[in-house]
C-alpha cells in the first residue's frame, strides 16, 4: 500500500528507478504532460513507476504550491492529485487550475486513501473532475484510465494542430476569405477580408449574415449568386459593390464555393474576395492613355495624309499662275496635266476624309439585321473578281452549307470582306514585282463552324507580313504599303466592324510566303 512508505528512507530499487527516469534521454517537450501531486514522495514515485511505459512527460510535485509553480505556462493532458494535503488541499488546487483562463480544460483524477464523506464528494464534483480512485491503486486500472485520457489528449492536439494549420492557411491567402454556413451566417473572416471591409473587430460580424457587408442594392443579386452556388457548387468572378465599415464602397470580384462533407452533403460556403478598385483605376488609366495615343496617331496620320495632296494642289496652282503671268495664256496640254494633278490630290483628300468618317462612326452606325453570310461574301467577290482575273490571281471559295444566316450590318460586313481581298491582291502584286519566275497566285476564301462560332478565313500566298508588323497592323494609319496609295485604315475599320459584331480578327503570316486572316463570330450575334 502506498501509505506504508516513509519518505525518509530510500532503498536501492527506488534510487535506480529515479536514475532510469531522470537519465532516459527522452524529450519531454514532445510528449503530453501528466501532473502527479502527493505530499508523500514514495507515492509519487510509485505512481511514476506505474506509468513509466506510457509515452508521457511526468511533472512531479509534493505540494499544491509546488504544483502550481511547475505547471505555469504548460498544458496538461491529465492530473493525478491527492485529495488530502497540508497547507492547500487537492480540491482547492484543482479549483485554481480550472480557474486559469489561459489553460485548456484539464482532466482530473483524485486519489484518496479514505472514503470521502458526502459533503467532500459534493465539493469534488463541483470542481468538475472526471474521476477518483482509492489507495491502494490497482496498476492495471490506473494504466487503463490514463491511456484513455492520453488518447483523448492526442486527438485534441491533432484537432488543435489542424485548426492552427487551417487558420494559418486562411490568413496566409493573398485574397480575402469568408467562411459561412449554408444560410450565409459568417463563421470565419480572414485577415485580408477584414482589411478589405475595414473591420475593426471581426468578432462583431461573426454570426451575422454576409448580406450585411453589401449595400441594399446588391442584396437581391447576392442572394441569387448564393442560391446558384448551392445548386451548381461554385460561381466564379462576380463583380460586386461592397460596403466597408466606414460606409465607403469598393468594387470587388467575388467567387463562391460550396464546401461538402465526406457524405457530399452541403456543409459551408466560402467566399473569395478581391479588391479590384485599384485594378479598375489602372485599367481606366490605360484606356485613357490608349485613347490619347490613338488620337495622337490619328492626328499625325491625318496630317501626313492631307499635307501631301494639299502641297501638290498649292504647287500646281502656283505653277499655273506663274505660267499665266508669263505668257498671258496656258498651253492646253500643260493645263490639262496640272489640273489632273490637282483633281487627283482633291480625290485623295476626299478618300482620306471618307475613310476617317467611316472609322470614327463605325460603332455608332451599325444596323443589326439577319443576313445570308455567303450572299454577302459573293457580293464582295463580284466587286473584285475582274481585278483578280486581270492580275492573274486565282480566287477559290469553299463555303460551309450549314452556315446560312448571321446577325450584323451586311453592308459593313461586305466592306470587311472586300478589304481583306484587296489586301490579298496587294500582297500578291507586291510579291509579283520581286518574284520574276512563273508562279501560281492564289487566294482561298472559306467558311466553317464549330459548336459556338462561325469562322471566315482568307488566305493568300502573297508577300506576307514581317513579325514586327503583326502587332501594329490593326492600328489606324499603319500600313506596310506605299503611303501615296493607301491610308492604313482598312484593317482598323475591319477590326472595329467585326468587334461590334462581337467577333475577333486573327492574323497569321510568314513573311514572303503566306498570310491567313481569320474572322471569328459567335453563332448568335447580338447588337
Amino acid at each position: 500500500m502506498f501509505a506504508t512508505y516513509k519518505p525518509v528512507k530510500e532503498d536501492a530499487r527506488i534510487f535506480n528507478l529515479k536514475k532510469n527516469i531522470y537519465f532516459s534521454g527522452m524529450k519531454p517537450e514532445d510528449k503530453p504532460n501528466i501532473l502527479i501531486v502527493d505530499d508523500i514522495e514514495p507515492n509519487v514515485i510509485l505512481l511514476e513507476t506505474t506509468l513509466r511505459h506510457l509515452n508521457a512527460n511526468i511533472i512531479r510535485a509534493f505540494s499544491a504550491k509546488e504544483a502550481l509553480e511547475k505547471i505555469r505556462g504548460k498544458e496538461l493532458a491529465l492530473a493525478l492529485i491527492d485529495v488530502n494535503m497540508p497547507e492547500m488541499s487537492g480540491i482547492e488546487l484543482v479549483s485554481r487550475i480550472l480557474r486559469d483562463k489561459g489553460r485548456n480544460l484539464v482532466p482530473i483524477i483524485f486519489i484518496t486513501a479514505y472514503p470521502c464523506k458526502e459533503s467532500e464528494l459534493e465539493k469534488i464534483y463541483e470542481t468538475g473532475i472526471i474521476d477518483y480512485i482509492f489507495k491502494p491503486i490497482e496498476p492495471r486500472l490506473l494504466i487503463s484510465k490514463v491511456k484513455i485520457f492520453l488518447e483523448l489528449n492526442r486527438q485534441k492536439r491533432k484537432v488543435l494542430s489542424s485548426e492552427k494549420l487551417y487558420r494559418m492557411l486562411l490568413n496566409a491567402s493573398p485574397e480575402g476569405i469568408i467562411i459561412m454556413d449554408t444560410s450565409g451566417a459568417i463563421r470565419e473572416i480572414s485577415n485580408v477580408a477584414s482589411g478589405i471591409f475595414k473591420l475593426s473587430s471581426r468578432e462583431d460580424y461573426t454570426g451575422t449574415n454576409i448580406i450585411t457587408l453589401f449595400p441594399p442594392d446588391e442584396h437581391a443579386r447576392l442572394q441569387e449568386v448564393i442560391k446558384s452556388t448551392m445548386e451548381q457548387g461554385h460561381v466564379l468572378n462576380v463583380v460586386f459593390l461592397i460596403t466597408c465599415s466606414d460606409q465607403t464602397r469598393l468594387e470587388s470580384e467575388i467567387s463562391f464555393k460550396l464546401i461538402r462533407d465526406s457524405n457530399e452533403k452541403p456543409r459551408a460556403l466560402m467566399a473569395v474576395i478581391r479588391d479590384i478598385s485599384q485594378r479598375r483605376m489602372i485599367q481606366q488609366q490605360m484606356i485613357n492613355d490608349e485613347r490619347l495615343e490613338s488620337i495622337e496617331e490619328i492626328a499625325t496620320g491625318i496630317s501626313c495624309e492631307l499635307n501631301q495632296p494639299l502641297r501638290l494642289i498649292s504647287l500646281g496652282l502656283e505653277n499655273l499662275l506663274v505660267e499665266i503671268s508669263k505668257n498671258k495664256s496656258v498651253d492646253p496640254e500643260y493645263f490639262h496635266n496640272k489640273a489632273k494633278q490637282i483633281f487627283n490630290s482633291i480625290a485623295r483628300i476626299t478618300y482620306v476624309i471618307d475613310h476617317i468618317k467611316i472609322f470614327s462612326s463605325v460603332n455608332r452606325n451599325l444596323t443589326f439585321i439577319e443576313f445570308d453570310i455567303h450572299n454577302a461574301i459573293r457580293n464582295s467577290i463580284s466587286m473584285i473578281e475582274n481585278q483578280f482575273a486581270n492580275a492573274g490571281i486565282l480566287l477559290t471559295t469553299n463555303f460551309d452549307k450549314n452556315i446560312q444566316v448571321i446577325s450584323g450590318d451586311p453592308e459593313k460586313f461586305e466592306q470587311v470582306i472586300l478589304n481583306l481581298l484587296l489586301n490579298s491582291q496587294d500582297a500578291i502584286e507586291e510579291k509579283m514585282r520581286i518574284v520574276k519566275t512563273e508562279f501560281k497566285w492564289l487566294v482561298d476564301l472559306k467558311t466553317y463552324r464549330n459548336k459556338t462560332h462561325i469562322k471566315i478565313e482568307v488566305m493568300d500566298n502573297g508577300m506576307g507580313f514581317k513579325s514586327a508588323d503583326l502587332d501594329k497592323i490593326m492600328l489606324p494609319f499603319h500600313t506596310t504599303k506605299k503611303a501615296e496609295k493607301y491610308t492604313g485604315l482598312g484593317l482598323s475599320i475591319s477590326f472595329a466592324i467585326i468587334k461590334e459584331m462581337n467577333g475577333i480578327i486573327d492574323i497569321e503570316s510568314e513573311y514572303s510566303r503566306w498570310t491567313r486572316i481569320r474572322i471569328t463570330l459567335p453563332r448568335e450575334c447580338k447588337a
